[in-house]
């Protein structure tokens, strides 16, 4: 549970899509713990979702948990329509949605790239695009990408090219929407001890991970809840179109 008593958020409208698991639902309960009414979209793991729903509802702001494909067009345009309708304004969207395949490009099916791209590519443009119809000027949106979209990729060249056409939109929409005092910003972790990374990795790369980290562990959900977090408050509000790498000098 975040230790933060500053509610800078207050009468802000927040959307965290993903937000029932891991990153997510650090980004999610940071959010509203700083005063927003916080909403978060799940695909499939609604006990996770309930879960992180009453953890919200600790800190006595409006909270929700609606399920939504943010592969699917109309699933999200329904959602940003949905918040609008309910709470009367959007200020804050934190997309944090992936998928990982770990092999050589040779090797990749058809069916393994429209994984990836539906999961990491088109998932973020789909929220991208609904935030800039709907969020209110002076709003905010960060999407999470990954610290190997700037390494030596190896057996993730098809996951980091995903989510550095991520990056790429991520800098257009901030040149398209800086009139309207809207940032839009990029995190890019690296490996984080959360299920999203264990359930790709094996013991023997996630033991290599930790023993390349100057820290000698992989990072936590709780470390870039709050990178996000700084990116989402007034005081950032001259970053926009970067991409931050949260990676503890792994990388």
């Amino acid at each position: 549970m975040p230790n933060n008593p500053v509610r800078d958020l207050d009468g802000k409208v927040a959307l965290v899509i993903g937000g029932s698991r891991n990153q997510g639902a650090a980004v999610a309960e940071l959010i509203a713990s700083r005063g927003a009414a916080t909403v978060i979209s799940y695909a499939n793991d609604e006990a996770a979702a309930g879960q992180t729903l009453a953890a919200l509802e600790k800190y006595g702001v409006p909270a929700e948990a609606i399920r939504s494909d943010a592969r699917r067009s109309a699933e999200v345009d329904e959602l940003f329509d949905g918040v609008l309708a309910r709470h009367g304004h959007l200020d804050i969207v934190v997309h944090t949605p992936g998928a990982v395949i770990k092999k050589p490009l040779v090797e990749f099916t058809d069916a393994d790239f429209d994984h990836l791209i539906d999961l990491n590519t088109r998932s973020a443009f789909n929220t991208l695009r609904a935030t800039a119809r709907t969020v209110a000027d002076n709003g905010r949106y960060v999407v999470l990408s990954t610290t190997l979209t700037s390494i030596m990729t190896g057996p993730y060249g098809l996951y980091s090219g995903s989510k550095a056409a991520v990056e790429r939109l991520v800098l257009a929409a901030a040149k398209e929407l800086g009139a309207r005092g809207i940032t839009v910003n990029a995190v890019a972790p690296g490996p984080i001890d959360d299920s999203f990374y264990r359930d790709a990795e094996t013991p023997e790369a996630i033991a290599a991970a930790t023993h390349h980290s100057p820290r000698n562990r992989l990072g936590l959900p709780a470390d870039i809840a709050p990178v996000v977090g700084w990116l989402v408050s007034d005081a950032a509000g001259w970053v926009s179109g970067q991409t931050v790498r949260a990676n503890g000098a792994m990388f």
